[in-house]
């Protein structure tokens, strides 16, 4: 059961190259009331290679409310292996 607002302006530029292999079981029961209010200006360029398996089961109720601005500008190279 989700409820959620949102109002956002926002720029992006963004360049990516993945190669990606993964392998996801999950279950999940979530009740979420999101509220948010973001300005942002986001310049990203990320190269990943990545394998996952992950498992998972989650049982969350959650309640954010978040006002943002931001401005960012990230670079970033991952390999990464996770089991």
């Amino acid at each position: 059961n989700s409820v959620s607002m949102s109002e956002s302006l926002s720029n992006s530029v963004s360049m990516s190259e993945s190669l990606s292999n993964s392998v996801s079981m999950s279950e999940s029961l979530s009740n979420s009331v999101s509220m948010s209010e973001s300005l942002s200006n986001s310049v990203s360029m990320s190269e990943s290679l990545s394998n996952s398996v992950s498992m998972s089961e989650s049982l969350s109720n959650s309640v954010s409310m978040s006002e943002s601005l931001s401005n960012s500008v990230s670079m970033s190279e991952s390999l990464s292996n996770s089991v």
